[in-house]
């Protein structure tokens, strides 16, 4: 491909970095916006030919989609509470006995805006107002507005705020977490006065490498603030009916001190402390009358605690062994009541939003790759209440085929779910490989119509589980992250190398060669990159969307915001033996004079997670060092940062599919 004149100059002025002059955080450069501008220019003209493909998928998944089962309402403060699906972002609806009212409308609050996501929402004590958290930016500063339901007025906002803490401790204060400048690190605790339009701190973190949160207890009297990092955390207890008056601040209880590698998190029930702990080496739920004070533990699972509510006369935990997910319910001695399975063959079943815990009942989400999801209730026996499924137009389950496969490499068992059709499979159906790998998340199994009309053109859809990812527990996260990270890029070059000569029928047949398609978002893009660059052989095309591809220039720049609560995560580069390892697998620092496959990445101008720029100076190496005659397209959504919309995003991944469908024989 012809580089453009600008970064031709670049490489002869700079040839150790090449594309360096791509960073622009200002994100006003206009050289830097002209250069992708032509870039998008030059890929819309490539993909141009696929919008047919592009816009039958999009058909098929809104033919697809029938009625979905009813969701369970949310009991907050004697109300109950939905999201709904109306016009194009939704609404908050709210319903008291036969009165329904919408509390917010995101269609009204996204107009007028390019870009809108609404990050949370939070009820006042007295049902009258509402906080919510809204960007319209894309990065992850967010608008703090509280509102008046009845009136729909906005009676205050606050600026440059982090989304996931909104905690009411009257009918006239709300709890916040400020982002640190420039950094975006969730910092300081801060109670917002609505009626004084005063404010105080109430904790501020200067170490950092920790992140400030904060929630309210199941008996919605007290107010846990708390500050982590990767493997430590520290709280402090808050009464929310302390006497008016009284400093807020000096109100506060630390619970107990910061011990290095030890976590905690408490609940609060019936004027009795609940705590989830690993202060004994591994997670377990422990009990106390006074939260400063000893510790009694009450249940230790044999696997590993991932959710748990706690309730008027349960305790219910989603523990997770070996990739298998269960549903515990226990007494409040700890005695256990009920154990289900949640995990079948390529499904996934886990703990919903639960809120009220003098319910009889819990709310279960459960689904499969070829399981349209389900809500399941299930009351303090274990018994299943409801569990209706969404039904989905022109699909029967019984025309698909879900497996959890094991892939043998280095010594252990890399789990692949997989996804199709036995009828249509043939000796050269493509593979769909998805791959994460990080920061011990577990990439389940969904249900998604999108899959469903890949595996309805003959594709295999596969999610390789590897090392990094939570599937198998901590231990499997721990042997991805950091200087093992190199183990996760091996598990899904192994999954690729099974997947390519995956069939059904006898080892014995004639050898088969299918072609593989990579797909990976922010971490996952790390992995399929450097997969890429290690083994550019065995994939015929790969789709990254916002794909942390610079890790060694990144984690050295600690002006690029949550860069140092990250150096658990991918390494430090202070230290050499990590600086070592990434720099042996960073994707933009490993990429060669080789036929590396075609590839379509995409970032967000204002992405405050992976900048662009990685995207960009990632894409331009591959061009300038490809030896291929291969399409490698660059789109910037010069919109959005991390993520996009739901419209957006489902145009985008039709255009990703249709992308890679047509590398391959299914293109139709």
């Amino acid at each position: 491909m012809l580089l453009s004149s600008v970064l031709l100059a670049s490489m002869l002025q700079n040839p150790l970095c090449d594309v360096c002059w791509l960073r622009d955080d200002s994100r006003k450069n206009t050289t830097v916006l002209a250069y992708l501008k032509n870039e998008n220019k030059t890929s819309e003209h490539y993909l141009k030919p696929l919008m047919g493909t592009q816009k039958k998928l999009l058909n098929e998944w809104e033919a697809m989609a029938g009625n979905k089962a009813e969701k369970p309402w949310l009991d907050i403060n004697g109300y109950h509470y939905k999201t709904l699906n109306k016009g194009v972002r939704g609404v908050v609806v709210r319903k008291n006995q036969q009165r329904e009212d919408v509390v917010i409308n995101m269609n009204q609050h996204a107009e007028n805006h390019a870009y809108y996501r609404l990050g949370n929402w939070s009820v006042s004590p007295n049902n009258r107002l509402v906080a919510i958290a809204e960007n319209i930016v894309g990065d992850d500063n967010y608008i703090i507005s509280v509102i008046d339901i009845a009136s729909g007025e906005t009676l205050t906002q606050f600026l440059g705020e982090y989304a996931d803490t909104l905690v009411w401790k009257s009918d006239k204060e709300v709890i916040v977490v400020e982002n640190e400048t420039n950094t975006y690190r969730p910092y300081k605790a801060v109670l917002r006065n609505i009626k004084t339009n005063t404010s105080v701190t109430l904790y501020q973190e200067t170490n950092p490498a920790w992140l400030v949160s904060a929630y309210m207890a199941s008996d919605a009297k007290s107010i846990l603030i708390q500050s982590n990092n990767h493997n430590t955390s520290v709280q402090y207890l808050l009464r929310s009916e302390e006497k008016s008056g009284i400093d807020p601040k000096a109100a506060l209880r630390l619970v107990k001190p910061r011990k290095s590698s030890v976590e905690y998190y408490v609940d609060v029930l019936d004027g009795k402390y609940y705590i989830k702990s690993n202060q004994g080496g591994k997670f377990a739920i422990y009990t106390a009358q006074d939260v400063q004070r000893e510790w009694t533990p009450i249940i230790q699972p044999n696997g590993e605690i991932t959710r748990w509510h706690l309730a008027s006369r349960r305790i219910v935990i989603e523990e997770k062994k070996q990739g298998i997910t269960l549903l515990e319910g226990f007494d409040l001695q700890g005695k256990k009541v009920f154990s289900n399975n949640l995990s079948k063959a390529a499904s996934v079943g886990w703990m919903a939003r639960n809120t009220n815990p003098a319910s009889q009942t819990i709310n279960v989400r459960t689904m499969g790759l070829s399981q349209p999801p389900a809500w399941t209730i299930n009351i303090e026996t274990g018994e299943t209440v409801s569990s209706d499924a969404d039904v989905y137009n022109q699909f029967s389950t019984n025309n698909y085929v879900s497996e959890l496969i094991s892939v043998k490499h280095q010594g252990v068992e890399v789990p692949v779910s997989l996804v199709y059709r036995k009828d249509m499979l043939t000796d050269d159906s493509p593979v769909f490989l998805y791959g994460y790998g990080a920061y011990g998340v577990t990439m389940r199994p969904y249900f998604m119509p999108q899959i469903i009309s890949l595996v309805d053109r003959g594709a295999v859809y596969a999610i390789a589980h590897v090392r990094g990812g939570g599937f198998k527990g901590d231990d499997w996260y721990q042997a991805g992250k950091g200087v093992n990270r190199l183990n996760s890029i091996q598990d899904f070059i192994a999954a690729a190398q099974v997947m390519k000569q995956f069939r059904i029928e006898s080892p014995s047949e004639k050898k088969v060669d299918r072609d593989i398609l990579a797909l990976g978002s922010s971490a996952g893009g790390t992995l399929v990159a450097a997969a890429i660059n290690q083994h550019p052989e065995l994939f015929k095309g790969a789709a990254l969307q916002v794909p942390f591809v610079d890790v060694l220039s990144s984690m050295s720049d600690e002006s690029i915001p949550l860069t140092r609560q990250q150096y658990a995560e991918w390494g430090n580069p202070n230290k050499p033996e990590e600086r070592n390892v990434m720099r042996a697998y960073s994707p933009f620092d490993n990429i060669s004079a080789q036929n590396h496959p075609a590839l379509l990445v995409r970032s967000g101008l204002f992405d405050s997670r992976v900048p662009y720029w990685e995207a960009a100076k990632y894409t331009a190496r591959i061009k300038a060092l490809s030896t291929a005659n291969n399409p490698y397209l660059l789109v910037t959504d010069l919109q959005s940062g991390h993520s996009t919309d739901r419209t957006k995003a489902l145009r985008q991944q039709a255009m990703d599919y249709a992308f890679l469908l047509n590398l391959t024989n299914l293109n139709k």
